[in-house]
């Protein structure tokens, strides 16, 4: 026979089961994201960087990624990359980094938005816009927030100021979610 205490518990550790990986949906709202119920299956892609070399899902594993698909010719995108870039500089490391996926630019479009800057984050080339389709990205901006193991944790559509606090507690929240 279940005692009161072992069925307390029970249902305690199935309801501690069902939201682990799960991010706190109020936080991720103040944060301008919106946080799914479970974290969801990534797309996988290949993408050549526009350092030169070649990028998998797979090499960001084990961190947590903001993914953020962007073009230089999209004046929106334009205007939150600076935040992208001083996120970066707040969290990234070992356990967090901003990934950003050119769709449908051209290297020299993204060299002219730079201006010779060198972020401290991959820019990725996406020119036939098969990731992004992969991702449902139907424009730009679009941004999710990958945990360690490159599933889904959250999304935004639209232009944002990413290192916001509210963001950095979410990101951290999410690096300390898989440990």
């Amino acid at each position: 026979m279940i005692t009161h205490a072992a069925l307390a518990l029970a249902l305690y550790l199935a309801a501690a089961a069902a939201t682990a990986g799960q991010l706190d949906g109020g936080l991720a709202q103040s944060a301008g994201m919106e946080a799914y119920p479970v974290p969801l299956r990534a797309p996988a892609f290949r993408l050549p960087a526009l350092a030169g070399e070649t990028r998998a899902k797979e090499d960001y594993r084990g961190r947590v990624v903001l993914l953020n698909f962007w073009a230089s010719w999209c004046p929106p995108c334009r205007e939150e990359f600076p935040s992208l870039e001083r996120l970066q500089q707040a969290l990234g490391g070992k356990d967090f980094t901003v990934l950003a996926v050119s769709v449908a630019d051209s290297e020299s479009g993204i060299a002219r938005f730079l201006q010779g800057r060198k972020p401290a984050f991959d820019i990725l080339l996406d020119p036939d816009q098969k990731t992004a389709l992969a991702y449902r990205a139907a424009g730009v901006p679009v941004t999710y927030l990958l945990d360690r193991e490159g599933r889904l944790l959250a999304g935004k559509t639209g232009p944002q100021h990413w290192d916001s606090l509210e963001m950095q507690q979410l990101i951290r929240q999410a690096m300390h979610l898989s440990r």
